[in-house]
């Protein structure tokens, strides 16, 4: 997972690492291909397969590149392949990730319970967690060696145990706190359709059938 954030304005910007690194070798291996395509294939086969690469892509880029968090001065922003979330701070109830994170959004009027909204951008695995506990593992025999030294306090402790998505949803919670105790504006969550991402998709892929169909 990876994040940015820009101390003048609050923004925070979070992300998957792994996926960005995959869309980046993707990309390279595409332009490789298509580069070999015009200058080696011709005709209809070469068209197909064309489109075949840009079917990939296209998913690719809605998968892998589009999932991503944006936390601001108002809320928290989730965009997801084919639809987009936004929820005000004070619309926030809270956040936690028990596999991806996951926003839970205060009731409506008359409602029960809130909206849970989850994010494609920030996901944990059994993989990472297995990582997240080896990891801490680690740092208790450091503690053990010399007495006095390598000494972390029970807080650091606790975060060295903690995923990557399990930290993002800590942080975004901290602040989802601070926000609301400081008077940020609620509301319910608002939803929109990631059309770019979804032509992405479904472009490459209409055109490709119509080839082979052809």
């Amino acid at each position: 997972m990876s994040s940015q954030q820009d101390q003048a304005s609050g923004r925070q910007v979070f992300r998957s690492g792994g996926a960005i690194i995959l869309w980046w070798v993707w990309v390279a291996l595409a332009v490789a291909a298509l580069i070999d395509l015009a200058l080696q294939s011709h005709g209809h086969d070469a068209v197909v397969m064309a489109l075949v690469v840009a079917a990939v892509t296209g998913a690719l880029y809605a998968c892998a590149l589009r999932p991503r968090i944006i936390a601001d001065a108002t809320g928290i922003t989730m965009e997801n392949p084919l639809r987009e979330y936004r929820v005000r701070w004070g619309g926030v109830e809270s956040v936690d990730a028990p596999n991806a994170l996951r926003v839970r959004c205060t009731p409506a009027p008359g409602a029960a319970r809130g909206k849970i909204l989850n994010s494609w951008a920030v996901q944990s695995s059994p993989r990472a967690d297995r990582t997240s506990e080896m990891r801490a593992k680690r740092r208790g025999l450091r503690q053990q060696v010399p007495a006095g030294y390598g000494r972390y306090p029970a807080e650091a402790q606790a975060a060295l145990k903690r995923s990557l998505a399990e930290s993002t949803a800590r942080q975004l919670d901290e602040r989802a706190k601070r926000e609301r105790a400081a008077g940020a504006a609620g509301g319910q969550p608002e939803a929109r359709w990631a059309w770019l991402s979804i032509a992405a998709m479904v472009v490459p892929l209409v055109a490709l059938i119509v080839a082979v169909l052809a």
